[in-house]
């Protein structure tokens, strides 16, 4: 029996338009639902990687400062015009004038507060300007041997030639078996020990020690010479010296006071000595620019161009003939640092009674330090340990708001929580215009300057 026809045609009727609206209506919701909770997750991923990634640079900064601090003095000096082994004839200055100024001041630790901001003239927004109390990060220079950890059998000194020397160092030594390997096949790293610019175009710093214990500060052939710093020769290996900026002396010269004479064939040891300049800096600064490669590669065009507000930690080896960075060397170890500051721990006592005084950061005290580091006929190789503390920032804005340093008494030890990045004063309610802000601080005790009590 077959049924009604009203009755088949309500069982194969569909959804009304009411329903399907309400369907709809209810799907959209859903799916906005599930759009906002996406987007809101994948903004915490991006704004947790940011701070991680600002976060893990810092750290591996903080461990390649920490570093060269350790080797402020390694096989070199802690003030060259103090320093009593210096091999030289009574009464006669240490370094001679013809000598680069930078190596007539070498001293262990060079220090200008401030010094970054200096360097930073030029560069827009000045970086002093985004934060209350403006940012004034530190500038500092390290001077010790910071390619290698051996000094090197003299072989023999050869004569003179063309304002050259070329001191001929031991190929069997356990310490050049240990550079260069088999023979020649390590010339490339002979001359990164003692040339760290690829392109030669810098001078640079060698001790040279006799057997009894005296030293002398010479530097590596000028670039012009067409001489390098070091290489291989027929004679074996060797290390290219000034003589016309700096004479090496002998016991003759210094009456005896030094140990060097003849071809000082295994007498004499020589080490690579370099000065590391730590700083903030920017593609825009005039001083002391960001070299080209880095603004390209990580500023490029293709990711919106140059970042007026980027700011980043530079490792760089100095020149010596001119005291500026070489910059072929120069290295970004951090990008989005803000802040760099050091406070230190000086010895004012004598061997018999030490007196050590520390200094906090950004204490008015500080800059008496500052005098005392930055002044070389002063004291600097008294310097027992140094504290670092290092800032650096997400890539991104992702905060409406700053959080103030609390309590008021951190003054002096001024940290950071946040960084503006734009107009904060005048920048609309609920603007991202912070940028979330990690610190790390570290002390670092300085063993080759222990025993200066000079």
């Amino acid at each position: 029996m077959s049924r009604h026809p009203a009755r088949r045609r309500r069982a194969q009727a569909g959804f009304t338009m009411v329903e399907l609206i309400v369907a709809l209506l209810a799907g959209l919701l859903v799916a906005a639902g599930i759009v906002t909770l996406s987007r809101e997750a994948t903004n915490t991923f991006h704004e947790e990687a940011r701070a991680s990634a600002a976060e893990a640079g810092m750290r591996a900064a903080i461990d390649r400062l920490r570093a060269d601090l350790q080797r402020a003095g390694f096989m070199s000096t802690g003030n060259v015009l103090t320093d009593p082994m210096i091999a030289v004839a009574p009464g006669q200055p240490h370094i001679p004038s013809t000598a680069p100024t930078t190596l007539q001041n070498l001293a262990s630790v060079f220090y200008n507060p401030s010094g970054s901001l200096t360097n930073l003239s030029g560069a827009s927004p000045a970086l002093s300007g985004a934060q209350t109390p403006p940012l004034t990060p530190d500038l500092i220079q390290v001077a010790g041997n910071m390619t290698t950890a051996d000094q090197y059998d003299v072989a023999y000194i050869a004569p003179a030639a063309a304002g050259c020397q070329s001191i001929y160092l031991s190929p069997t030594s356990p310490a050049m078996y240990r550079l260069m390997g088999n023979g020649a096949a390590g010339t490339a790293e002979l001359q990164a020990a003692f040339q760290p610019d690829p392109t030669f175009q810098a001078q640079f710093i060698v001790r040279l020690v006799d057997d009894s214990g005296h030293t002398q500060y010479l530097t590596t052939c000028n670039p012009g010479s067409g001489v390098p710093a070091a290489g291989v020769a027929a004679g074996g290996p060797y290390v290219s010296v000034n003589v016309n900026q700096n004479p090496i002396q002998t016991a003759q010269s210094t009456g005896t006071v030094a140990g060097l004479s003849g071809y000082a064939a295994g007498r004499a040891w020589v080490n690579p000595v370099q000065i590391v300049q730590w700083e903030i800096t920017t593609a825009g600064s005039t001083a002391d620019p960001e070299p080209a490669q880095f603004v390209n590669g990580l500023e490029a065009t293709s990711d919106g161009g140059t970042d007026p507000t980027k700011y980043d930690l530079m490792r760089s080896y100095v020149d010596v003939a001119s005291g500026k960075i070489a910059q072929p060397t120069s290295e970004i170890v951090a990008e989005y640092a803000v802040d760099l500051g050091f406070a230190f721990t000086v010895d004012t006592g004598t061997a018999l009674n030490p007196t050590p005084v520390t200094f906090p950061f950004n204490n008015a005290s500080n800059n008496t330090v500052a005098a005392v580091i930055t002044n070389v006929s002063s004291t600097p190789e008294r310097i027992r340990s140094i504290r670092a503390r290092l800032a650096v920032r997400a890539a991104q804005p992702d905060r409406t708001m700053n959080i103030a340093v609390s309590p008021s008494q951190y003054t002096n030890e001024t940290y950071l929580y946040r960084y503006c990045v734009a107009q904060c004063s005048t920048a609309p309610a609920g603007s991202l215009v912070w940028a979330r802000v990690r610190t790390v601080t570290t002390e670092v005790d300085l063993p080759n300057q222990a025993a200066n009590y000079y």
